[in-house]
């Protein structure tokens, strides 16, 4: 099982793909234990879309048979360590691929339950932002389309449509999010 995460930069609109490995799931509302190398991490939320079949170069219209669940997800990256291999010309996994760090929804919603109109709402210590995504299902399709053009997905894997807003955290923190008025996360930073 791998995670494939579609990021958005903020001065493109062209996506990019990151790649997290199993170990970086984070499950149950388990408690995100600061790690001890990084003095900077920052979180962002996201929409996660379960792959229910082998998926190779899928068109956006026929992306609906590959997925069976969607819940939200939280990513965890260490920037002061994503700062330092960016000035070294190193690659940046080490800065997102540690364990625990992408928080998977405890609830998930069925294709069939998810509306047209898409509404993420994360919370840290009450401080909310809201992503309203206008066509969910058509913006699910488009991303695993994309993410089939580039890798396999095959079944297990996950497919997180992130946000790219990005937060700071510290001990003491505790993140709540919903996806259209289902708590699907609600955990603590320690």
């Amino acid at each position: 099982m791998k995670i494939v995460v579609i990021n958005r930069d903020p001065q493109s609109v062209k996506p990019y793909i990151t790649l997290r490995p199993d170990n970086a799931v984070l499950r149950n509302n388990d408690d995100f234990y600061l790690p001890n190398f990084s003095n900077d991490i920052i979180c962002n939320g996201g929409i996660i879309v379960r792959i229910s079949r082998l998926a190779k170069c899928i068109a956006p219209k026929f992306a609906s048979r590959c997925y069976d669940g969607i819940t939200t997800g939280v990513t965890f990256i260490a920037r002061d360590v994503m700062q330092n291999a960016l000035s070294e010309t190193r690659p940046t996994d080490e800065a997102y691929s540690f364990d625990r760090s992408t928080a998977i929804g405890a609830e998930w919603f069925t294709p069939e339950q998810i509306t047209e109109k898409g509404v993420l709402e994360m919370s840290i210590n009450n401080n909310s932002f809201d992503w309203t995504i206008d066509n969910l299902k058509e913006v699910i399709e488009q991303n695993i389309a994309f993410a089939s053009e580039k890798l396999t997905l095959k079944m297990g894997d996950l497919v997180l449509i992130a946000n790219n807003t990005n937060i700071d955290i510290k001990v003491g923190d505790n993140i709540f999010v919903k996806l259209n008025d289902l708590q699907t996360l609600n955990f603590n930073i320690k």
